[in-house]
């Protein structure tokens, strides 16, 4: 990411916010997530996206959940890191307010798996700030994430990912 992020410096814009929410319903229970100290890079001359969101920093709304994510499921002692690198694939007038439907085409990599992955989403320029949402689901089983039988109702197999990022230039 260092050389990444040296090239072009008026050209970097990175995460001052994100938040990463995942949430899985099942008749059951819920469970979700949050995520508020990732920080995002986008390249807006190449479009180039990358992330790195560390596994032991999503908090639970108990710590048991908390415990059983780590251990048990992403095994983040493991795989602490969960990446995506990208491309947004559509052009972008990053000096002109608006916002624009964009997608991201590029790799997943949680839990020691990669997947190519493209993500949609909805970037805004406003005043020289980007504001990047996005809302999609993850297999859990396209990630070799193993549900322990007694769990099985209680964990989608499918879990809905929310990201929102406000991304600010890098500064010199």
């Amino acid at each position: 990411m260092i050389l990444f992020c040296s090239r072009m410096h008026s050209q970097i814009y990175v995460g001052e916010t994100c938040k990463i929410m995942f949430f899985s319903e099942t008749k059951l229970e819920n469970i979700d997530a949050i995520n508020t100290v990732t920080k995002p890079v986008l390249n807006a001359a190449t479009g180039d996206f990358a992330i790195k969101a560390s596994q032991n920093a999503f908090t639970f709304k108990s710590a048991f959940m908390q415990e059983h994510y780590n251990e048990n499921y992403v095994e983040s002692e493991k795989f602490p890191y969960a990446t995506f690198t990208g491309k947004i694939t559509e052009t972008v007038d990053y000096t002109k307010n608006g916002s624009y439907p964009v997608h991201m085409a590029g790799k997943l990599d949680m839990h020691g798996v990669t997947v190519p992955r493209t993500i949609e989403g909805t970037l805004t320029v406003k005043d020289g700030r980007l504001i990047l949402d996005s809302k999609f689901n993850v297999k859990v089983a396209d990630h070799n994430i193993k549900v322990p039988s007694l769990y099985v109702e209680k964990i989608a197999e499918s879990v809905q990912v929310t990201f929102h990022a406000e991304m600010v230039p890098l500064k010199k």
